[in-house]
């Protein structure tokens, strides 16, 4: 027999209505489980009553004024919200544990089931820490209520012991208190297998590529149309656009993708070295040479060669690698035989290669080589649309990176970036950004954090502070340092409330204040 009875109640619309209706089941002693009240019926759940109450209890809510009609139902709208949840819960392909701020487990889900080998009914409503005794750091993590992302996790059962990769995401409520967390649990094997599949896919490819601008959109879809097959592809565009990047992206989209990726920076080796690291050495084939090397040719075969900065080759080398391009064979230095490589070459540049043919500081049959399918990586000038998500992008990397706790950006901090004339494109931003959570006092980015450079030196906005060229980050920083805790020191009037607006201790205020000789103010 059902435990509880349910009731949809069709009311007048007016105020009063809900408490009539619980009038008339407090009247007839009948226990209320949980109500729900709209503009113009309440629906009750309460425990099953005999038929004799049942009728004396219909009665007499029929004969309320407003009342206009019962129905018998079989779930309360939350009730159908609940299942569904649950039910997506349980379909989900991993672990679901839901925990409340008293450490109680609430959920647990049929995957949790399989992994911990126990029945959610001897689980709900017991401490999650017993749930993972063995593991103290995670029990660390629970007690501390920090989120973490894919912490790697041995669960160990009569089947055996397997790795799964363990999340926790705090439940805040507006004013940032918890109340309580959720837990979530994936195999490692299974994860893994999903990771590649993405990876082959454009979204996977293109994850480290932020921004949808219509410019970037389009290279995307270039690169796409592209990846699978084995031409040799040139990048262009300015420095810091993030060609290596967009090469990546290529290579993880190509029929390649299972064999190496391969990166030389051909603006940060010698000719001499280079030669060696592209075509290898055999042993004694000069002075230093004790043992024979392969090259990076041989190294990327099968797979994908990235040459970066390709245009800082010296004419020498450009036609030492115009010979593998044609031939597809390489010969390393002091070596005799002839070795038959098959790599893909992707090569990238921020010079103005035509200019260089024109010049002949470029080969013209090296260029055309290279400049098979030519693509262009737009400068951040041109598409300043992505900035805001470049910049969360980043917060959340500088926050991991950093352990800073910054939530977002200030919109005016936005603006400034996006007026700003971008010469070091990306990485200028990203440096930036660096510098700004450092040097922000609170959880959000203010215009006032923003330090940029200028051709004058640098400058800092809200204090004017000015910095050369020469100047090392570590100096700029402290200098900046000195002038942020000076200034809240004389807002505060106190070192523990400096303290506290600083996120620090009492202790780091008075280190500091000795450190810069700043004036102590009253405790």
């Amino acid at each position: 027999m059902k435990k509880y009875m349910r009731l949809d109640i069709t009311t007048q619309d007016r105020v009063g209505m809900a408490y009539k209706v619980l009038e008339v089941f407090y009247k007839n002693n009948v226990s209320i489980e949980s109500l729900e009240v709209f503009p113009n019926k309440c629906c009750v759940k309460f425990k099953r009553v005999d038929n004799k109450i049942m009728n004396v209890l219909l009665d007499d809510l029929h004969g309320v004024n407003g009342i206009f009609a019962i129905d018998k139902i079989k779930l309360l709208n939350y009730e159908i919200n609940e299942k569904k949840l649950f039910a997506t819960i349980d379909s989900v392909d991993k672990g679901i544990i839901a925990v409340n701020k008293n450490f109680k487990i609430e959920i647990f889900n049929y995957y949790c089931e399989e992994y911990f080998d126990k029945k959610k009914e001897e689980i709900l409503g017991q401490d999650i820490r017993r749930l993972f005794w063995d593991k103290p750091d995670i029990i660390e993590l629970i007690e501390k209520g920090q989120e973490f992302e894919n912490v790697k996790l041995k669960i160990k059962n009569d089947k055996g012991e397997n790795l799964y990769l363990v999340s926790l995401k705090a439940i805040n409520d507006d004013d940032n208190k918890n109340h309580g967390f959720v837990i979530s649990i994936k195999d490692f094997d299974n994860a893994i297998k999903i990771a590649n599949v993405v990876l082959q896919s454009g979204e996977g490819a293109f994850r480290e590529i932020i921004g949808n601008s219509p410019k970037i959109e389009n290279v995307k879809k270039m690169i796409f149309a592209v990846a699978k097959s084995n031409s040799t592809i040139l990048l262009r565009g300015e420095s810091g656009t993030g060609k290596e990047l967009f090469a990546k992206a290529i290579y993880k989209l190509s029929d390649r993708s299972n064999k190496k990726f391969v990166i030389l920076n051909c603006a940060a080796l010698p000719d001499s070295l280079i030669e060696s690291e592209l075509f290898g050495f055999e042993k004694g084939s000069f002075t230093g040479a004790l043992t024979h090397k392969e090259g990076l040719f041989k190294v990327a075969n099968g797979g994908t060669l990235f040459l970066d900065e390709v245009g800082e080759l010296s004419m020498a080398m450009q036609a030492k690698l115009l010979r593998v391009l044609q031939d597809g064979t390489i010969r390393k230095i002091g070596g005799i035989e002839e070795e038959k490589v098959d790599v893909r070459i992707i090569a990238a540049t921020n010079r103005d290669l035509e200019k260089m043919v024109a010049a002949n500081e470029f080969r013209r049959d090296l260029y055309y080589r290279l400049n098979v399918i030519p693509i262009y990586i737009p400068a951040l000038k041109e598409r300043i649309e992505d900035i805001p998500h470049l910049v969360n992008y980043f917060i959340n990397e500088f926050n991991i990176k950093l352990g800073k706790n910054i939530k977002y950006a200030d919109p005016e901090f936005i603006n400034e970036l996006m007026n700003y004339n971008w010469k070091g494109n990306v990485r200028e931003l990203k440096n930036i950004i660096e510098r700004s959570m450092l040097l922000c006092r609170g959880s959000i980015l203010k215009r006032d954090d923003i330090i940029v450079n200028y051709e004058n030196g640098m400058n800092f906005k809200k204090h004017k502070l000015s910095f050369n060229r020469g100047d090392k980050l570590r100096d700029i920083i402290e200098r900046v340092e000195r002038q942020v805790i000076k200034d809240v020191l004389h807002e505060s009037k106190s070192i523990r409330r400096a303290a506290k607006k600083l996120g620090v201790s009492h202790t780091t205020i008075i280190n500091k204040i000795n450190k810069y000789s700043l004036d102590k103010c009253k405790e």
